[in-house]
C-alpha cells in the first residue's frame, strides 16, 4: 500500500515496497493495478491482469533480483504453468513500457536468474506543502467525512462498497466486441482451444439482452493486434470491449476478462474465473452473466440455463476442435471437422450443438460444391432435425434446418419458417440473418435480402464471406456498380480473396470489359488454386469474349479434374452459356437437376443464364425446381 506521513507539509510519500496494492509510479508511469493500467502523458495502456500481477510483485522487491520461481510461484499459486507464460508476461510489459530488453529501464533480466526492476518505484500522489489553519480546518473535516465514508463502507450500509467502487459506464452499452482470449497455455497447440472459448463466450453473450454482438469472425482479425482499444471499438462500431485470457493446466481451466467502455478507453471490471475442465460450459456461463450485469442486462432462468450446460472435456475438446476446422472453410479442413464434432457426438450423445456444427459442415461439402448436393442435405437434415429435437431453443440448429429444406429440400416456405424461427430465438445471431439473406435473393426478393443482409453484418462487419455475401446480393438484384463496391471492400479487407477476383471478372462480363473480366477470373483460378468453380468462370469469360478455343479448353480441364474431385453440372453449364450452345447449356442443367444440384436454386437470378430465361425450356426448368 501506498503510505504518507502526516505531518502536513511533508514533501514526498513514505513507499513500503513490501506492501505494493494502490497505484504507484515508475518513471514517468503511474501504474494502476487495480485497472491493469499504465498511463503516461495522457495515453492510457491496458496489460493482462497476470502481467499486472507480475509487475506488483517485481515492485513489491524492487532492485532485487527475483527468481523465475519465486514469480511464477507468487502469481500462479496452485497452477501449473511452464517459464513461457512468464516470459510472455514480461514481453507484454515491455512492449507496454517500450522498454528494450538489451538496454533496460524498467525490467531487468538477469541471465540464468530471473528478472529485477530497476526503475525508481515512489507513490503516486505527492503531499501538499504547508498549509494554513483553514486548511488544515478543511482537511480535519474531509477527514472526518472519510472516517464516516469508511465505516459505512465497512459495515456495507446499502451496499455502498459496490456503489462507490464500481466504476459505471458514462451512457448504456448497447454493444460490445469479445477480442480473442489469449492462449497463456504456453503451448501452440492449444491455440484451437482459447479459439474456441472465444467463439463460445460471444455465443453466449449474444444469447442474451438486446445488446448487440460482433461475430467471431470479424474479431478474430484482431488477434494478436495492438491497436488502442478505441479504434477497435470504432472499427467495429461498438461501445465496449471485453478482453482478457485463457490458460488451461491439466484438468483446470481459468479465464481472467476485463469489461473496458470503448469511448474512454475506461476499465469497468475485471475479474478471474476457474473451474475443472468439466464445468468448463459453466464457467463460461458465469463469465457472461458477469458481463451481463456490468452493464445492466438481469438474465431470466431461462436465459442462464440456455448458457449453461455440464459436458464431458474430451467431448467439449472435440467441439472446439472441429469449430476451429469448420471456420477455414476449405474442403480438407471441412472434413476434419466432420471426424471431429462426430467424435464429440460419440462422447456426448445429448449435445445438440454438436449435432448443428456436423449439420452445418454438411451443408458446407455441398454449398461450397466439394461434394455432391443430395446426399450431404440428406446427412445434415437428420442432424439438424436431432439437434432441435435434443434443444429446440437452439437458434443454429433452426438455421441449419432452414438452410437444409432450402437448398436441400426445395421446400421454400418451411424454409423460411425456421430462418424466422432463428432470428426469433436468437436476434443477435450472425448466422441465421446470413442465410436467411441468401435465401431471400434467390428467391428474387432482393430488397428483403439486402436489408437482412445489412443486419448481418452489423454483427459481423468484417467478414470477407459476409461482404462477399452482400456483393452476391447486389449482383443477383442488378445493382452492379454497389456490387463492384462490396468485392472491392473485401479485397481492402483480403487481397487474395478468390470469391472477390471471380465475382468482379463476372461482373466485368457483364459490362463487356471483357481484358477486365479474364484477367480478374485468372487471378481467381491462381488464388483458388485451380478449384472447378473459377476454371468455369475463366472458361464463361473466354467465351464472352469471343475466344471459343480457350473457352473450349477450360471445358477439358475440367473434365480432367472431374476425375479426381467433384465438378458441378451448374458450372459446365455456364460456359456452354457463355458459347452460346443452348443444347449443351439444358443438357448440363438436366444434369444438375437429376442429382438435385443446390445451384439450381439461384437459377433464376443467376446472370450467367439470362439470356436464356425467354427459353421456354428455361421456364419449364424452373417449374419442375419449383421456383416461386
Amino acid at each position: 500500500m501506498l503510505r504518507s506521513k502526516t505531518i502536513i507539509g511533508a514533501k514526498f510519500h513514505v513507499f513500503r515496497s513490501s506492501d505494493v496494492k494502490g497505484d504507484f509510479c515508475l518513471g514517468k508511469w503511474l501504474v494502476q493495478p487495480q485497472r491493469n493500467t499504465l498511463q503516461a502523458n495522457g495515453a492510457t495502456k491496458h496489460i493482462e491482469p497476470k502481467a499486472m500481477q507480475v509487475l506488483v510483485y517485481l515492485a513489491e522487491h524492487a532492485d532485487q533480483v527475483v527468481t523465475k520461481e519465486r514469480l511464477i510461484a507468487a502469481v500462479w499459486a496452485d497452477t501449473f504453468v511452464t517459464d513461457d507464460v512468464l516470459t510472455r508476461c514480461i514481453f507484454e510489459l515491455r512492449k507496454a513500457f517500450g522498454d528494450d530488453a538489451k538496454n533496460s529501464q524498467i525490467i531487468e533480466t538477469i541471465p540464468r536468474s530471473g528478472y529485477r526492476l530497476v526503475a525508481a518505484v515512489r507513490g503516486a500522489e505527492a503531499e501538499p506543502d504547508a498549509a494554513s489553519v483553514a486548511t488544515r480546518r478543511w482537511l480535519v473535516a474531509l477527514a472526518t467525512i472519510a472516517s464516516l465514508m469508511l465505516l459505512g463502507i465497512s459495515l456495507n450500509v446499502g451496499n455502498l462498497r459496490r456503489r462507490i467502487f464500481r466504476p459505471t459506464p458514462s451512457a448504456p452499452v448497447q454493444s460490445l466486441a469479445v477480442l480473442p482470449l489469449a492462449n497463456l497455455s504456453g503451448d501452440p497447440e492449444q491455440e484451437y482451444f482459447a479459439e474456441g472459448m472465444t467463439e463460445e463466450l460471444i455465443k453466449d453473450l449474444a444469447k442474451i439482452g438486446t445488446v448487440r454482438v460482433i461475430s467471431r469472425t470479424s474479431v478474430m482479425g484482431y488477434k494478436g493486434a495492438h491497436k488502442p482499444l478505441p479504434e477497435i471499438a470504432r472499427e467495429l462500431g461498438v461501445d465496449a470491449i471485453v478482453e482478457g485470457t485463457v490458460q488451461r493446466s491439466g484438468a483446470r481451466v481459468r479465464i481472467t476478462t476485463q469489461l473496458i467502455e470503448a469511448r474512454s478507453d475506461r476499465h469497468l471490471w475485471a475479474e478471474s474465473y476457474e473451474r475443472d475442465l468439466r464445468d468448463v460450459l459453466l464457467l463460461q456461463a458465469d463469465v457472461a452473466s458477469a458481463i451481463a450485469g456490468e452493464i445492466n442486462i438481469k438474465l431470466t432462468p431461462q436465459q442462464h440455463a440456455s448458457i449453461a450446460h455440464p459436458l464431458d472435456p474430451e467431448a467439449h475438446e472435440a467441439y472446439l476442435q472441429g469449430l476451429y476446422f469448420w471456420k477455414k472453410l476449405t474442403e480438407e479442413d471441412t472434413k476434419k471437422s466432420i471426424e471431429y464434432f462426430q467424435k464429440a457426438i460419440q462422447l456426448a450423445p445429448d449435445y445438440a450443438p454438436a449435432y448443428s456444427a456436423l449439420a452445418f459442415s454438411h451443408t458446407l461439402l455441398a454449398s461450397f460444391e466439394f461434394a455432391p448436393s443430395r446426399e450431404n442435405y440428406a446427412q445434415a437434415k437428420k442432424l439438424a432435425q436431432k439437434a432441435i429435437e435434443l434443444d429446440d431453443s437452439l437458434a443454429d440448429a433452426h438455421a441449419a434446418l432452414g438452410f437444409v429444406l432450402c437448398y436441400g429440400d426445395w421446400n421454400w416456405s418451411a424454409a423460411e419458417d425456421q430462418f424466422k424461427r432463428a432470428n426469433a430465438l436468437e436476434p443477435n445471431g450472425e448466422g441465421a440473418h446470413g442465410v436467411y439473406a441468401l435465401y431471400l435473393s434467390d428467391m428474387g426478393r432482393s430488397d428483403e435480402a439486402i436489408s437482412e443482409k445489412k443486419k448481418s453484418l452489423k454483427l459481423d462487419p468484417l467478414s470477407v464471406l459476409s461482404l462477399e455475401n452482400l456483393g452476391l446480393i447486389y449482383l443477383q438484384a442488378g445493382q452492379l456498380e454497389k456490387a463492384i463496391e462490396q468485392f472491392r471492400k473485401v479485397l481492402v479487407l483480403d487481397s487474395k480473396s478468390a470469391g472477390a477476383h471471380g465475382n468482379l471478372g463476372l461482373i466485368y462480363d457483364l459490362q463487356g470489359k471483357r481484358e477486365q473480366s479474364i484477367s480478374e477470373w485468372t487471378e481467381a483460378r491462381r488464388l483458388s488454386e485451380n478449384s472447378p468453380s473459377t476454371i468455369a468462370g475463366l472458361g464463361h469469360a473466354y467465351a464472352a469474349a469471343g475466344q471459343g478455343r480457350e473457352a473450349y479448353r477450360m471445358l477439358e480441364e475440367l473434365r480432367q479434374v472431374s476425375k479426381s474431385r467433384y465438378v458441378s453440372p451448374y458450372e459446365v453449364a455456364g460456359v456452354y452459356a457463355g458459347l452460346g450452345n443452348s443444347e449443351q447449356t439444358f443438357l448440363w442443367l438436366q444434369k444438375g437437376l437429376d442429382e438435385h444440384n443446390d445451384s439450381l436454386v439461384s437459377l433464376r437470378v443467376d446472370p450467367v443464364f439470362a439470356s436464356l430465361r425467354s427459353d421456354p425450356r428455361f421456364r419449364e426448368l424452373v417449374r419442375r425446381i419449383g421456383l416461386p
